[in-house]
């Protein structure tokens, strides 16, 4: 839904479909690269850390995680001798979210979307009214 309402946005706030078409790609790099999915939280430079809390998929796939293997989720069967993820802590870990909440989470997504739908309602008022 987050997506989707920023893709509303960037189609109401262009001028033509082939600025919205250069624009959807350009913001979706930054907001990708900076989820925590690609590139660790630990990793980015001290000075772009702020940026993946401007990232709405970085809230969408700790929320997964966490849904998936917080939540106190008993350990996983495993049927081989090695199995490095059979306790789900390890996994939370392992993909640095084992601090993550996931009613923030939600809070945050549900933020972004009131945003960003506000936002695109916005923009489409203004240029209703600029064209009378």
């Amino acid at each position: 839904l987050v997506a989707q309402s920023l893709g509303l946005l960037i189609g109401a706030a262009s001028t033509s479909l082939q600025v919205a078409t250069f624009v959807g790609p350009v913001t979706a790099i930054p907001v990708l690269l900076f989820s925590g999915f690609f590139v660790s939280f630990d990793t980015i430079p001290k000075y772009l850390q702020w940026m993946s809390y401007m990232s709405y998929v970085r809230y969408g796939f700790e929320g997964v995680i966490l849904s998936i293997y917080g939540l106190e989720r008993k350990n996983l069967t495993c049927n081989t001798e090695f199995c490095p993820f059979k306790e789900p802590k390890k996994v939370l870990q392992e993909l640095d979210v084992q601090d993550g909440k996931l009613y923030m989470d939600f809070i945050v997504l549900g933020i972004f979307f009131i945003i960003l739908r506000l936002l695109a309602y916005l923009v489409l008022r203004y240029k209703v009214k600029s064209e009378r």
